[in-house]
């Protein structure tokens, strides 16, 4: 049983630190290139990365027990199959992409909503060092976070192929 747990902790921790990096590394990547955006001795940018960090923590939580689910059944107690290994582990692959994609979408739409609520321009205000701008879209993306985390981790929880359990009338 505890070899299930340590298991269990290392999906989740290199799940974690993989799919944050992918996120913050594509965000980043994304507000420099195309909004002129860097993090050096910018404090508003930086407060914007730390709620890019939180949201993707908060949508990839949800994954993590869909993924454990499909471990464990995929690979029953007391056998080991290493085409049994290699599906849970595409399972825990397409989850986390799936972790990844909600996030990115979510920060995709919480950006939009944003510039088209107000009149003030996010993006200079941030360039700018105001903290203010990017306290609000923080706000939002995490807000949006914590409506939709639930909903991914549902959607990967479908895809786990469950044995067929016996109805009876």
């Amino acid at each position: 049983m505890n070899a299930i747990i340590i298991i269990q902790l290392l999906v989740a921790f290199v799940i974690g630190i993989i799919s944050l990096f992918i996120i913050y590394r594509a965000v980043n990547f994304v507000m420099s290139k195309y909004f002129g955006l860097k993090d050096k001795d910018n404090t508003s940018f930086t407060v914007f990365q730390m709620g890019i960090i939180i949201a993707g923590a908060l949508i990839l939580s949800t994954i993590i027990d869909p993924a454990i689910n499909a471990i464990r059944i995929l690979n029953p107690q007391g056998s080991f199959n290493i085409s049994q290994v290699l599906t849970s582990l595409a399972y825990v692959g397409l989850f986390s992409v799936i972790g990844i994609v909600c996030t990115l979408v979510v920060i995709a739409a919480a950006l939009a909503t944003i510039f088209q609520l107000t009149k003030i321009n996010e993006i200079e205000e941030m360039k700018n060092n105001k903290i203010n701008a990017s306290l609000i879209i923080v706000a939002l993306i995490i807000g949006l976070s914590l409506i939709i985390d639930n909903y991914c981790g549902q959607m990967c929880e479908t895809l786990i192929p469950y044995p067929e359990v016996l109805q009876i009338r």
